[in-house]
C-alpha cells in the first residue's frame, strides 16, 4: 500500500483506463441461462428474512432478499463457485455450488442468530476484507441496529455505546466535541471514511457531530496503536466509518425530535432512497438529512450550556459492475454545519457579549476501481479521494470586531493496493 498526496497520479490513471477498457471489452466470463433462486429464513423463528446478502464468493455477482425473504440470481457464468449468505446479526453460511448447465437451481437457507457478530467482514484490522473472528486485532463493530436502538442521530452519540470510547464536549460555549479512545485525547484518534484517511484534522474539530447515522452502514473501532497501518494520528486507535451501499429499491423517511430539558427542541429529519438495476450490475443510494437544535441555557444565566446547531447533509454512493470480477464505485457527499454558543442569539455574533460560532461547508468525493482474479487469490484496486473544506468562524467578547477568521482545507489521497 502506498499513498501520494497532492500530486497527479498519471501512471495510475493510465492503468485505471486500461483496466476499465479490458473489463468492458470482455474481461469477465460469459453469462448463461443458469439461475439460482430460493428463500432465506430464521432458523429459530422460521420467519423469512429480508435484506440478506447473497453472493458468489470472489466475484461481483450478488443480490439481497426481498421483503418476503426470497432472492434470485440470474444469467450466471459456468463454473464452480462458493455461495455466501450473510446478514447483520446472523451467522454467515458458505456452500459450494456447481454451475455447469443452463438450468434453474433452488437453494434455500436457514440462518442462526449471531449475538456477538463474529461472522462479519471487517477491513480495519489489516486493510483487507477479513472475517472478524480471524483478524489479528480486536475490532468492535457499531452496527446500524445500535444507532437505531440508542436513538442516535449522529456519529458522536453512537460512539458512546462502545467499550473504551467516550465522546465529550470540551467547551460549553463553542460545543467542541471529541472522541477519546482508552482515555487518550481526541487528537490521537484516527477517523477514516471507507478506510481512507480523508478525514482531515480541520474537519475533526466538529466532525463527529456532522456525520448523520443515515449514511453509515457500520463503524469499525480498533482500540490501541495502529500508526504503522493508518498513520501518526492512530496512536490511540482508529474509527472507520463504512458508508451504505445500495442493496435494493427502497425509500425511507424518518424524524426524531428530542426536547432538551423538557422545552428546547432538537429536530432531526433523514431521507434515504436506493435504486438497483434488475440485473444488479448498477445501483445508487441517495441520502439527505437536516438537523435543527436551539441553544439550551440550563442555569438561567443567559449563556448557553448546549450550543445552537444547524446541520444539512446530502450525498450519494453508486456502483457499476464492469464485469463478474470488476467493480467501479463512486461516492460524493456535502456536509454543511453551523454552530454557535454564547448569549444574545437574536443579535449578530459581533454584537453579543460573548459568542463563538463556526460555519463549515465540506465536499467529499471518492472513486474506486477493484478487480478480483477468477481463482479468488488476487485482488487489485486503485482509488482516489478528495475533500474540500471551507470554514468561517468567530470567537470574541465585548463586541470585538477582530474575532472573525476563515480557513480553507484541501486533502487528496490517491493509492493502489
Amino acid at each position: 500500500m502506498y499513498y501520494l498526496k497532492g500530486i497527479q497520479m498519471k501512471k495510475e490513471l493510465r492503468i485505471l483506463i486500461i483496466l476499465l477498457f479490458c473489463s468492458i471489452a470482455g474481461f469477465a466470463q460469459n453469462t448463461s441461462d443458469t439461475h439460482i433462486t430460493g428463500y432465506i429464513m430464521n432458523k429459530n423463528t422460521k420467519e423469512y428474512l429480508p435484506l440478506i446478502d447473497v453472493s458468489l464468493k470472489g466475484t461481483t455477482i450478488g443480490t439481497t432478499t426481498d421483503a418476503t425473504g426470497h432472492y434470485f440470481l440470474k444469467n450466471l457464468p459456468f463454473g464452480k463457485f462458493t455461495m455466501v449468505v450473510s446478514g447483520i446479526g446472523y451467522k454467515s453460511i458458505e456452500k459450494e455450488i456447481d454451475l455447469t448447465s443452463a438450468k434453474t437451481i433452488d437453494e434455500d437457507f436457514e440462518l442462526e442468530d449471531d449475538q456477538i457478530m463474529l461472522e462479519g467482514v471487517v477491513v480495519s484490522a489489516n486493510r483487507n476484507e477479513t472475517n472478524r473472528k480471524e483478524t489479528p486485532t480486536i475490532v468492535n463493530i457499531i452496527s446500524a441496529k445500535v444507532f437505531e436502538n440508542t436513538n442516535s442521530v449522529c456519529l458522536a452519540q453512537g460512539l458512546n455505546f462502545q467499550p473504551g470510547l467516550r465522546t465529550e464536549i470540551n467547551c460549553q460555549n463553542c460545543g467542541l466535541p471529541q472522541v477519546r479512545i482508552n482515555g487518550l485525547d481526541g487528537t490521537y484518534s484516527q477517523i477514516l471514511i471507507d478506510s481512507r484517511p480523508i478525514y482531515s484534522a480541520l474537519q475533526s474539530v466538529y466532525g463527529i457531530e456532522q456525520i448523520p447515522i443515515n449514511m453509515i452502514e457500520r463503524v469499525e473501532v480498533v482500540r490501541g496503536g495502529g500508526s504503522a497501518i493508518f498513520g501518526a494520528n492512530a496512536i490511540g486507535g482508529t474509527i472507520n466509518i463504512i458508508t451504505k451501499d445500495p442493496t435494493g429499491n427502497s425509500v425511507t423517511l424518518a424524524n426524531t425530535t428530542t426536547m432538551i430539558g423538557g422545552g428546547t427542541p432538537d429536530i432531526n429529519t433523514t431521507l434515504n432512497a436506493s435504486i438497483v438495476a434488475d440485473d444488479n450490475k448498477a445501483g445508487i443510494t441517495l441520502f439527505g438529512s437536516t438537523r435543527q437544535r436551539n441553544p439550551y441555557d440550563n442555569n438561567g444565566d443567559g449563556f448557553s450550556e448546549i450550543t445552537k446547531l444547524r446541520v444539512q447533509n446530502i450525498g450519494f454512493k453508486g456502483f457499476y459492475k464492469t464485469g463478474n470480477y470488476s467493480k467501479l464505485t463512486i461516492e460524493y457527499h456535502n456536509l454543511y454545519n453551523y454552530i454557535r454558543g454564547g448569549n444574545d442569539f437574536d443579535l449578530p455574533v459581533q454584537q453579543a457579549d460573548i459568542a463563538e460560532a463556526a460555519e463549515y461547508n465540506i465536499n467529499t468525493g471518492s472513486l474506486n476501481y477493484s478487480i478480483l482474479s477468477k481463482n479468488n487469490k488476487h485482488h487489485f484496486n486503485v482509488f482516489s479521494s478528495a475533500q474540500l473544506l471551507n470554514r468561517t468562524n468567530y470567537a470574541g467578547a465585548q463586541q470585538d470586531l477582530n474575532g472573525f477568521g476563515k480557513t480553507d482545507g484541501k486533502t487528496f489521497v490517491t493509492g493502489g493496493q
